[in-house]
């Protein structure tokens, strides 16, 4: 890699830190594990248990991590998935759509947790407290690692409130890399050196991007 390569796509990751923040796991487990405690804060000792609903896809993880934290507490009656798209694309907002729904059976009378990444505008958020009390839970709370200041709905129980970046968490490098090199012409710019170098000075680790790079079919792809 010669050194107009390293600086190129190191320089553009510094012009571009502020609107984007890679999230490593050890981070996603702490502030997982911060929301179950306020979990176990509200609703130990009652005689109520909690069923935990994922919002699909960014809260899979993060609401196994949840999970995983509050089972020894004997907390959590079921887990039950429910998918709600709205980013169309990196930093693009569409139409709210629910494309996995709750299941009235498994909620019913029932106090749900909704779990997802962050929250941003609450659209999304605001749309599965409507869903989920439209289709009979008994008491509907929600959880996020990350909130947004500009946020209208504010969750139950947060991580880490006033993030402004993009966040990229564990698990979305290969979506977020490929949506990037598409849509952002500075980054097109770059040769695989270094845009190898970008993705990496934003804290992507070099081993994910090489992987990414080595997939088939991606579109000007790095190679490793």
């Amino acid at each position: 890699m010669t050194q107009r390569s390293e600086n190129s796509g190191a320089i553009l990751a510094k012009q571009h830190a502020g609107r984007f923040r890679v999230v490593d796991y050890a981070e996603l487990r702490r502030h997982a594990t911060g929301v179950a405690r306020q979990i176990l804060e509200r609703h130990s000792g009652t005689a109520f248990k909690v069923i935990i609903a994922p919002i699909l896809l960014g809260g899979g993880l993060p609401a196994r991590l949840v999970v995983d934290a509050l089972l020894p507490y004997n907390l959590v009656d079921d887990v039950t998935p429910c998918r709600i798209q709205r980013y169309s694309a990196v930093g693009i907002a569409s139409e709210t759509v629910i494309s996995m729904r709750l299941s009235a059976a498994s909620i019913a009378g029932k106090i749900l947790i909704g779990v997802d990444d962050f929250v941003d505008g609450g659209e999304t958020m605001q749309a599965f407290v409507e869903h989920a009390t439209a289709t009979g839970a008994a008491h509907v709370e929600t959880a996020v690692m990350f909130a947004k200041p500009h946020s209208t709905v504010v969750p139950d129980y947060v991580g880490e409130f006033g993030v402004t970046q993009w966040l990229v968490l564990p698990g979305e490098e290969h979506d977020f890399m490929h949506s990037i090199k598409q849509s952002d012409s500075q980054v097109q710019a770059l040769n695989p050196a270094e845009t190898a170098m970008y993705f990496e000075e934003l804290g992507i680790d070099s081993a994910t991007v090489n992987e990414w790079g080595a997939m088939p079919r991606c579109n000007e792809a790095v190679q490793a």
